[in-house]
């Protein structure tokens, strides 16, 4: 039913308005040009089209040693405002929950997880409580926890059993301070 491309140098301008449609002010183009300088299999963002129609982004990534978290993480997954509640982001979580398990055949992950703010996604977080296994308040103390909304969700890759993320540090500070860096670029 749809499309994924990897955004690319050569889409990687559409990529960030389409991105920045769906969350405004919030710029992913500095993790789009690491993602595409980093060459990683397990490190993609794409664009979603149905037919010829973008219809929204979603991205896989691990800013940590797989090998030491065996997880990977969603990124920058939404979908445009007029597609959505027609089930295309339930389709395309699912998807992109696939590509992982797909990478899970080649690369140490068995957990698919991702983080959000309990407050400012309460659509996604309804999405998130039907499709993944588990969900469990961040609050690190040495981490942005979006003022104590901050929550991960995390799904088992084929068999394995779920464990929790548990509050291990995951470097939200400097993620922002990326994206803090690409509103620079890309506001400027």
């Amino acid at each position: 039913m749809f499309k994924y491309v990897e955004i690319t140098n050569d889409n990687i301008e559409l990529a960030s308005k389409i991105q920045l449609k769906i969350f405004p002010g919030e710029s992913a183009y500095i993790h789009y040009k690491d993602a595409i300088k980093s060459n990683l299999e397990y490190y993609k963002y794409y664009l979603v089209y149905e037919n010829d129609t973008i219809v929204g982004i979603t991205g896989l990534y691990s800013h940590e040693n797989i090998n030491d978290t065996n997880s990977i993480w969603l990124g920058w997954f939404g979908v445009l405002k007029e597609f959505r509640n027609k089930g295309y982001g339930r389709h395309i979580l699912l998807d992109t929950i696939n590509m992982a398990t797909i990478l899970a055949e080649k690369y140490p992950i068995r957990y698919f997880r991702l983080y959000t703010s309990e407050k400012d996604n309460i659509t996604a977080v309804h999405l998130y409580r039907k499709i993944m296994d588990i969900e469990e308040k961040y609050n690190n103390p040495d981490d942005v926890n979006y003022d104590n909304n901050c929550i991960i969700f995390s799904k088992a890759l084929s068999e394995n059993p779920i464990t929790y993320w548990n509050n291990r540090f995951m470097n939200l500070k400097e993620i922002i301070a990326q994206q803090e860096l690409s509103n620079i670029e890309v506001f400027k």
